[in-house]
């Protein structure tokens, strides 16, 4: 999908819908650089008029940096999506107790929105290089200073 993705109308059509996309580019600012493209197989199906069932993997590749370090580093991002689709318009009125409901205008429905919000959400909020940052925070936390280990040594 390039940036002007293809949008189509949910209240029409048979399903499932099912396909596989790839797209190079995202409105997504708060992420690393995509190193590869971000591709995705999923299915839509309908439960009702007026609710949707989305299910799929999404697949991406960033690069990032380590806020430890600073070094740059590969974020890869392998999800498993299962959540319903629901109109925009319910978003206020919607009492159900489901966690995981994505909402949008139906009748022009952005597959690419839908995945740019399950990265954004899946993204990990602190990024950290696996070789060196995290192997020194795990050697830092053995080294932590226990405030009684003198009179626990003293006493064996």
């Amino acid at each position: 999908m390039s940036r002007d993705s293809k949008t189509f109308n949910l209240r029409e059509g048979s399903f499932p819908i099912k396909m596989e996309l790839s797209f190079d580019d995202t409105d997504l600012t708060q992420i690393g650089d995509i190193k590869e493209s971000i591709s995705g197989k999923i299915e839509i199906s309908s439960i009702s008029k007026d609710l949707f069932h989305f299910e799929g993997s999404i697949r991406g590749i960033f690069i990032d940096q380590c806020q430890t370090c600073l070094k740059e580093t590969e974020v890869v991002l392998d999800l498993l999506s299962n959540l319903a689709i629901k109109d925009k318009k319910e978003m206020m009125e919607d009492s159900s107790s489901q966690d995981q409901t994505h909402y949008q205008d139906l009748e022009h429905f952005d597959i690419k929105q839908l995945i740019e919000e399950e990265i954004s959400l899946n993204y990990p909020n602190i990024v950290k290089c696996i070789d060196e940052c995290v192997k020194n925070e795990s050697q830092i936390k053995e080294k932590k200073n226990l405030p009684f280990k003198k009179i626990r040594d003293l006493i064996d």
